[in-house]
């Protein structure tokens, strides 16, 4: 195992390869469909807009409830974490000029510019479950744009829990796989 490897190892045990944030995630989309449910895409998409400023502290909080610490303070990767994380703000122009130009496209865009967020964290966990998420993200948006425009605002919010809870399931099974293998060398 190189040694880049095991720093990975080690930074996905310290922060249980921050499994609150995608099930933060599962609940931001479920939030989504409820307003493009009830509310107009434009109001919804606003609505949603100030529902992710909710998902960093949920996700956080979840994460230390099931052992993980997110900052894992003094490894020397958590900066490479953090940077990941801050790469997400830099997608806010593209939502602000599509919610302005078209606001019905917003989760299709979410879908896309969120999801793709994950892809690095496959690497950077070793994490399968994140990989899916960064692939499948995009890729449901996109299918169910082209394939149902009319039902979008809902149905990609909707895809987006079931791909988070795949997601999830994934990384809880390889933290516990993990957890069980670090017991048993003991």
């Amino acid at each position: 195992m190189s040694a880049l490897d095991q720093l990975r190892d080690e930074i996905s045990a310290i922060t249980q390869r921050g499994i609150g944030m995608p099930i933060a995630g599962m609940l931001f989309w479920l939030t989504v469909a409820v307003l493009g449910y009830v509310f107009a895409p434009k109001q919804a998409s606003l609505y949603a807009f100030f529902a992710t400023g909710a998902v960093f502290p949920i996700g956080y909080a979840l994460t230390r409830i099931l052992g993980g610490d997110l900052f894992a303070k003094g490894h020397v990767l958590n900066k490479l974490g953090g940077m990941l994380n801050a790469v997400q703000f830099c997608y806010w122009p593209v939502l602000i000029a599509v919610y302005l130009i078209r606001p019905e496209l917003v989760p299709f865009v979410m879908a896309v510019l969120f999801g793709s967020h994950f892809l690095p964290y496959g690497w950077f966990y070793r994490a399968p479950g994140y990989t899916l998420l960064g692939i499948g993200l995009p890729l449901v948006g996109t299918l169910t744009q082209i394939i149902a425009p009319a039902q979008a605002f809902v149905a990609i919010p909707m895809l987006a829990v079931g791909v988070h809870l795949i997601a999830v399931a994934m990384v809880w099974q390889q933290n516990t796989r993990d957890r069980d293998a670090a017991r048993a060398a003991i």
